[in-house]
């Protein structure tokens, strides 16, 4: 990396980019088109808050779960943050200044709000590193050193800019960010080259990637590509942290900038995020309607004294529903599976069926995979056959 030639300069070839730009639009319209319950929205705008918090925070180091993180981000809310920040770790500030900041920057960059200032960035600086980043760091305060970070397995080590040029050089990225010639990319383009030369340029002791981070969601919020909550790239990158890293140090070997690679990799990403907040609409929808379906199904007379489902299929049918929800909610997959075994274990059945022999459950159960309810298969992994919803059967009944 060679400063004296620094400008912001580079090389971006856009042909590979076209079907992941066109996804993340057509991913975006769907899901903007989507109406939903309000809780539905609630939830996946707090899932997406705590995956962007946490994973912006475990690619640095922090070592607190998913779980832990929403913990934290909860705490937010009491009124007696200031004194827990007294006995809070290290680690649990990082996460809590991550949610805090975040807010902030959502209320900031509303869409049609005035375009990122210096100010700005210095403010996020503060806030993501007040009390927990101690060491040759001052909050929203550019660092007096030189700095070298990077490790050779991640692609080389990179030397940030001069400190006694950040002052300028910080003021000509936000006139980059903010230039007609940026403007004229697309938005998660924008955001990705703004996210680069900001981490590139490392103005803080500590800090820079989370800022950097940040910075590229702000820039998708106030252009309208979070769609359904506030979140960014963070997940994904912290998921593919190896070729995060390294593909950033691949895009400083030259000069100008071949930006190829960085960008590919970030758009590539967002359409995957978007995808996976598809997926989460999708699930839920499925599984309104196709409980919807089974009271359809129960009440649906098929003789004088029968109906499609009896009161005992039915109930199990909303029982599975409830039992296959996926771990993970944005997975591709809309239905978890369940061993047969797990399922006469399960105390549900063991009360529904108690009154009857252990056969009628197997031939009531084997009844609604032949009509299409359920599927079955075998599972080598576990040695038995495993049961799935089969969200077909919405458009059969």
């Amino acid at each position: 990396m060679d400063w004296e030639r620094f400008s912001f300069e580079y090389r971006l070839n856009t042909q590979d980019l076209f079907r992941d730009l066109v996804s993340i639009e057509a991913y975006k319209e769907a899901s903007l088109n989507l109406v939903f319950p309000q809780e539905w929205q609630d939830q996946l705008d707090r899932l997406n808050r705590v995956r962007a918090v946490h994973g912006t925070t475990a690619i640095e180091g922090n070592p607190l779960s998913e779980a832990e993180v929403a913990q934290q981000m909860e705490r937010l809310e009491q009124q007696d943050r200031d004194d827990e920040r007294k006995t809070a770790t290290k680690e649990q500030l990082q996460i809590r200044n991550a949610g805090e900041a975040q807010s902030w920057v959502r209320k900031r960059f509303l869409p049609d709000s005035p375009p990122i200032d210096l100010q700005d960035i210095l403010t996020m600086h503060e806030m993501i590193t007040r009390n927990s980043d101690i060491i040759n760091n001052i909050p929203g305060r550019f660092r007096d050193f030189p700095v070298v970070v990077g490790t050779e397995d991640l692609g080389g080590v990179h030397r940030g800019a001069p400190h006694e040029r950040l002052p300028r050089l910080m003021e000509e990225s936000i006139d980059f960010i903010n230039s007609r010639r940026l403007d004229d990319n697309h938005p998660v383009i924008r955001a990705l080259l703004a996210h680069f030369f900001l981490v590139t340029i490392h103005p803080f002791g500590d800090g820079n990637g989370r800022v950097s981070r940040l910075v590229e969601a702000g820039i998708l919020f106030q252009l309208g590509y979070n769609v359904h909550g506030f979140y960014g790239l963070s997940n994904y990158f912290y998921r593919h942290e190896q070729e995060y890293k390294s593909v950033l140090q691949q895009c400083r070997k030259s000069q100008p900038f071949d930006m190829t690679p960085f960008i590919r990799f970030g758009v590539a990403g967002f359409a995957s995020e978007l995808k996976d907040i598809n997926n989460f609409i999708k699930a839920k929808i499925n599984r309104l309607v196709y409980r919807t379906m089974i009271g359809r199904a129960f009440n649906k007379k098929t003789g004088a004294r029968r109906r499609l489902l009896n009161q005992r299929e039915s109930s199990l049918l909303d029982f599975l529903l409830s039992e296959t929800e996926p771990v993970d909610p944005f997975s591709d997959t809309p239905s978890r599976r369940i061993s047969l075994s797990e399922l006469l274990e399960a105390n549900y059945v063991q009360s529904a069926y108690r009154n009857v022999t252990r056969r009628t459950f197997h031939r009531e159960l084997m009844r609604l995979g032949e009509l299409g309810f359920i599927e079955f298969a075998r599972d080598e992994s576990v040695q038995d056959w495993v049961v799935e919803l089969d969200f077909g059967a919405i458009s059969k009944y």
